[in-house]
């Protein structure tokens, strides 16, 4: 009976350490392609940007190089965006089919402790934004305060 229950514990650790392994692999995923949409967004944003002290700007051919180049930039990211949606889309399925065949507590409390870290980061970051808005509004109340004092017109 020993042998069974050094069986059986051999199996459970393997299929803790498949399902660690498992998960790790959904969360380099989820990072990956959250990383690509972020990027090429930010990159998408960045070249719609207009700069009009290019010396490409003083030629018409310079002008449409940059054009065709920027727009095949941006179909190019677009394209690589939706490539990344759809693999976010595919993340969900494998995930939906992992709970389905999987352990529905362990993940449970992955995903809990992964929801507690997250609040946390946000708490933070909203703490840390409010901060910058408020040290961002005292220095605007002291730029708007000395312009009029020494710029204004006085009748």
């Amino acid at each position: 009976m020993s042998a069974s229950t050094s069986l059986s514990a051999k199996r459970s650790s393997r299929s803790t350490a498949t399902k660690a392994l498992i998960i790790q692999e959904y969360k380099r995923r989820l990072k990956d392609n959250i990383k690509s949409l972020n990027d090429n967004f930010v990159n998408i944003v960045s070249a719609a940007k207009i700069n009009m002290d290019d010396a490409a700007h003083k030629n018409p051919m310079g002008r449409m190089t940059e054009y065709y180049t920027l727009k095949n930039e941006m179909v190019t990211r677009a394209a690589l965006m939706v490539r990344a949606s759809d693999e976010l889309l595919k993340l969900t399925h494998d995930l939906r089919e992992f709970l389905i065949l999987h352990d529905f507590n362990f993940l449970s409390y992955a995903i809990r402790l992964a929801e507690e870290q997250a609040e946390k980061k946000i708490d933070e970051n909203i703490s840390r934004y409010d901060a910058a808005r408020a040290d961002l509004t005292s220095i605007i109340v002291d730029i708007d305060k000395e312009l009029n004092d020494h710029f204004s017109l006085k009748h």
